[in-house]
């Protein structure tokens, strides 16, 4: 899976150096919350942080398996996910696809609650 500019992922805390936070993402893939991404604050911040915390982040920069990722810009309206799947939905149509989207959601979980049943009998 190649991760694209703008995905948002969560992660786990892998380990924190003075360089910055290293993240080990869904797939087995690395990446990297550069020192400078919390400014003048990074002494402090680090504090807030311990490894294995899942930590939600967006991808910056993807460059030959180098995996940029940023915390404080999770919500960049400019950083655009193109994996999202309301991406192409306009506003008036949001509340709709949203309330199909917990439907199909709650009658797939309804299914794997009855597989479970049938599995744990």
């Amino acid at each position: 899976m190649k991760y694209q500019v703008g995905q948002r992922i969560t992660g786990v805390i892998n380990k924190i150096t003075d360089l910055g936070i290293f993240v080990t993402l869904p797939k087995n893939k690395f990446g990297l919350i550069h020192h400078k991404d919390f400014g003048a604050n990074w002494l402090h911040e680090r504090q807030n942080y311990h490894s294995g915390q899942a930590i939600r982040v967006v991808v910056i920069h993807n460059y030959r398996g180098k995996i940029s990722l940023s915390k404080m810009r999770v919500n960049d309206s400019q950083l655009i996910d193109q994996t999202n799947d309301f991406l192409e939905t306009k506003k008036e149509n949001f509340l709709s696809v949203l309330a199909e989207t917990v439907s199909n959601s709650q009658t797939e979980i309804k299914k794997l609650e009855q597989e479970l049943v049938i599995y744990a009998t």
